[in-house]
């Protein structure tokens, strides 16, 4: 195993090893193919398990590793097929990362999402790359969320569906076409100021809601979901997406300050406190992968121990490593729900403008010197307490 691997040495490897194998100038076999793609897919999966636990790469670094590694074996694949299985002349086509792995980070054994984003009805012949593709990551043993989808399919489906929406919210073009993606990108943005932020705002505290109920409403469940419980990963990317959406930003420090979008909605502490807490959690996301062997996003009794002293946390006084890693682990995913108390009502009023007094809906509520505003009882304009 290299000291450092590079992103371009997959490549390079994958190209020596299928031109070893392959007579003359002519592709190789898809099993010599296999092979080689599976040799490098076990260097990468080795590789990042290395930088991570062996020279302490944290979980979000390790995630972004992981998602670029991945980028060089999908895209070599990518040409790979299209030269045993070549398009037609008049065929478009992009391959594009969606979902977690668009964000360009992607755990241990988690799904590679991908658009195959065509400019027209597919031929038959573009079908069978696709598809071509596919067949081989899943003998890989990747497991494979895809779509193939012309760019008014995409927009169709993205107004039906509120979680294909937030999938193409994140695609990020790895090869082929990437005017026609270009394209893609702009029909969205264009479709989505359109339709305004607030259906979609609405739609996504729904799913949140949905989510909390089975999850767990509280932050401090005893086997919290690291993924989609309460104060969780699920909980952040929420608020990324929808100041992504509102506000077309890329991280929480861009929030901050009067210059801002919004005019300043977060303050550089609570833009510090999201970076650690998306830090510490994907931490404890990739130990909980490579502890359990598979995707599991549930911290049970029986990992808590295990990845508390992987963490480095030790006995305190009279307090177990596991209590102090647990105790941290809380007072991490309480932060994120503070924070989503904060920033969410003021996403809201950015995106929707300041809330609407509304006192004839309560002629008592008046007199009082109340009034309401998106459901909540307000002091009306005039009557603040000093």
């Amino acid at each position: 195993m290299p000291k450092s691997l590079k992103q371009p040495e997959i490549a390079v490897a994958l190209a020596a090893a299928l031109a070893a194998h392959a007579p003359q100038e002519a592709p190789p076999a898809r099993d010599v193919a296999l092979t080689a793609f599976r040799r490098q897919l076990g260097r990468i999966q080795t590789y990042v398990q290395q930088r991570f636990e062996r020279d302490g790469l944290n979980g979000l670094a390790a995630a972004r590793l992981n998602a670029g590694l991945m980028d060089e074996l999908v895209t070599a694949l990518f040409d790979y097929a299209l030269v045993i299985m070549p398009m037609e002349a008049k065929d478009r086509l992009a391959m594009a990362a969606t979902g977690g792995y668009g964000r360009a980070t992607l755990a241990p054994f988690s799904d590679i999402d991908l658009l195959f984003l065509t400019g027209g009805k597919a031929s038959p012949k573009l079908e069978r790359a696709v598809e071509f593709i596919l067949y081989f990551l899943w003998d890989l043993g990747l497991k494979v969320g895809h779509a193939t989808r012309s760019i008014p399919d995409c927009l169709i489906e993205a107004k039906g569906d509120v979680t294909i929406r937030t999938s193409l919210l994140d695609a990020r073009c790895l090869i082929g076409d990437r005017s026609l993606f270009a394209d893609f990108q702009k029909a969205f943005r264009t479709d989505c100021a359109a339709d305004g932020p607030a259906e979609y705002i609405v739609a996504k505290q729904a799913e949140r809601a949905a989510r909390h109920r089975r999850f767990g409403e509280t932050p401090f469940m005893v086997e919290p979901n690291v993924k989609e419980g309460k104060g969780g990963l699920r909980d952040l990317q929420t608020l990324y997406w929808l100041s992504r959406y509102v506000f077309n930003t890329f991280a929480m420090s861009e929030l901050v300050g009067k210059d801002a979008p919004g005019g300043g909605i977060l303050t550089e502490t609570e833009a510090r406190s999201c970076k650690r807490a998306w830090e510490y959690l994907w931490t404890v996301r990739f130990h909980l992968h490579y502890v359990a062997g598979r995707a599991e996003e549930r911290l049970t009794f029986d990992f808590q121990p295990v990845i508390g002293a992987r963490m480095g946390y030790t006995r305190h006084g009279r307090q177990d490593g596991v209590e102090r890693f647990m105790r941290h682990y809380f007072l991490i995913v309480r932060e994120v729900s503070r924070v989503t108390g904060v920033l969410e009502p003021a996403l809201i009023r950015a995106a929707l403008g300041p809330p609407a007094i509304v006192p004839e809906t309560d002629a008592a509520l008046l007199k009082a010197g109340f009034g309401l505003a998106d459901g909540k009882i307000l002091f009306a304009p005039g009557r603040e307490p000093e």
